[in-house]
């Protein structure tokens, strides 16, 4: 369990700052709804469909999408956005910050649209209409990239079930969804929206949510206010798991270049095509030359996703300057 809960190699807030201020946010709005003296501010966050499309208030669905209102959906939406702050590295901020409030939309028309279905059939899965107060749209939508971008990595068993780096955090996200069958159907949608934008149905990603104007403007008044120090390097050996740690990673770095270099050898000894040929294949593959060092651009594009240079520098000799490999290799190490 502790191997799971460790993210060392990505603490922090470091380049995501999008992350770092919707957290706050989110926050201080649902501490305040939990104090008596703010409670009665709840009552802007009750929307009831088809009531509220009937009276005009559409700012009600807006509003209800604000904040959660249970405090232990807050700690659990909390975790789940500390640790999707690495697609927010990967896309970086202006683009993460579109990407949110594309899937926000998206989410919340498909919950109203499924609610409105609903009522029509008389179906009352919505408690009476109401859609449940929360920022789903912005969660789940990123379990569709999670769940395709980011490696699976089998740590142990536990009754012939693999357990991995990742499933902590489909167990928070279960415990989010299931709050009752409103906000299941919400984390649904959100699912849905994630896949609409990732396969680009109806070119949804050609839209511009946010203008550039306004993500330099915010990045020049609130940048400085969210930014965050880049995370330390940390000493070598400095203790004993470290050390242990380190000799892990070593010795996995090893294990997958050793694996690559045999498969290299039998694809190329393995072929039907002559003995002339199979020579000359090997030649060529002994007489290879050792890649080149890795360039400072790669070097910076992994530092900026908020690894360390030292790990950085190892992942990318044991690529072979593969950014794809080495971003992989970095969140196994990460896992």
């Amino acid at each position: 369990m502790a191997t799971i809960l460790s993210r060392s190699s990505t603490t922090g807030f470091y380049n995501a700052p999008v992350t770092k201020g919707l957290m706050g946010c989110l926050f201080l709005t649902c501490t305040s709804l939990n104090v008596p003296l703010f409670a009665h501010l709840r009552r802007y966050l009750i929307c009831k469909l088809p009531e509220v499309i009937s009276r005009g208030e559409i700012w009600r669905i807006l509003f209800a999408k604000l904040s959660f209102v249970d405090m232990k959906d807050l700690v659990v939406g909390f975790l789940l956005m500390y640790y999707f702050r690495i697609f927010e590295r990967r896309y970086g901020s202006h683009k993460f910050a579109s990407y949110l409030m594309a899937n926000q939309c998206i989410t919340t028309l498909l919950e109203v649209v499924t609610v409105l279905v609903l009522h029509y059939f008389r179906w009352d899965l919505y408690n009476g209409g109401h859609l449940p107060p929360g920022p789903y749209g912005v969660i789940f939508p990123l379990f569709v990239s999670y769940y395709c971008d980011i490696p699976r990595v089998t740590q142990t068993r536990v009754l012939g079930v693999p357990i991995t780096g990742k499933t902590l955090t489909y167990l928070l996200g279960l415990q989010l969804a299931y709050t009752s069958p409103a906000t299941a159907i919400s984390a649904l949608c959100g699912v849905v929206s994630g896949l609409i934008y990732r396969y680009n149905v109806f070119y949804i990603q050609r839209l511009t949510f946010i203008p550039a104007i306004v993500g330099r403007c915010a990045a020049a008044t609130l940048g400085p206010l969210l930014a965050s120090a880049p995370p330390q390097e940390s000493l070598t050996g400095a203790t004993l798991e470290l050390q242990r740690q380190e000799e892990m990673e070593l010795w996995d770095q090893q294990m997958m270049q050793r694996q690559r270099g045999r498969n290299n050898i039998q694809n190329l000894m393995g072929g039907n095509n002559g003995n002339n040929r199979r020579g000359e294949d090997l030649n060529g593959f002994l007489n290879q030359q050792p890649p080149p060092p890795p360039t400072e651009e790669q070097i910076d594009q992994l530092v900026a996703m908020g690894f360390e240079r030292s790990r950085v520098l190892n992942a990318l000799r044991a690529s072979h300057n593969d950014l794809n490999t080495a971003t992989h290799i970095l969140l196994h190490q990460a896992s």
